[in-house]
């Protein structure tokens, strides 16, 4: 039976297990966690979020990021999570670029042509074999 009273250390240790499924390497953990700082909420996050919403697969919710970062144009953002899916397959070249596609009408041609220039980057690079490499911020 699942604890349904897991301490704030269990969900540090499953929110970084959750991490490393969601980004495996293209984002590196953070050398430390303090649990009362950021990277202890980041990973109590990624407990809660993207190993919690049991309703949604890891492409869903992906994609719901992919969509609230294109919604701000924020290709910087969205070139890790565009990698992260292609890397994780969660989705193909041409569905990354579906998405961007989707988004267009919505979010209108500027947001979406810097994240349609930054998903081709990125599945360039995914396709050419190149090793992960994590952003510099």
């Amino acid at each position: 039976m699942a604890d349904h009273n897991p301490t704030e250390q269990d969900m540090i240790a499953r929110g970084q297990a959750v991490f490393d499924d969601c980004y495996r390497g293209v984002v590196p953990q953070p050398p430390s966690i303090d649990p009362k700082g950021f990277s202890g909420m980041t990973m109590k996050m990624f407990n809660d979020f993207w190993g919690g919403i049991e309703q949604l697969s890891m492409r869903d919710k992906r994609m719901v990021i992919l969509g609230g970062l294109l919604s701000h144009g924020r290709a910087d953002m969205f070139t890790i999570h565009a990698e992260c899916a292609l890397r994780n397959g969660e989705m193909d070249a041409n569905e990354l670029r579906g998405v961007v596609l989707m988004a267009l009408p919505y979010i209108g041609f500027p947001n979406a042509s810097v994240c349609m220039m930054a998903s081709e980057q990125v599945i360039a690079k995914v396709q050419s074999g190149a090793p992960v490499q994590p952003p510099s911020f």
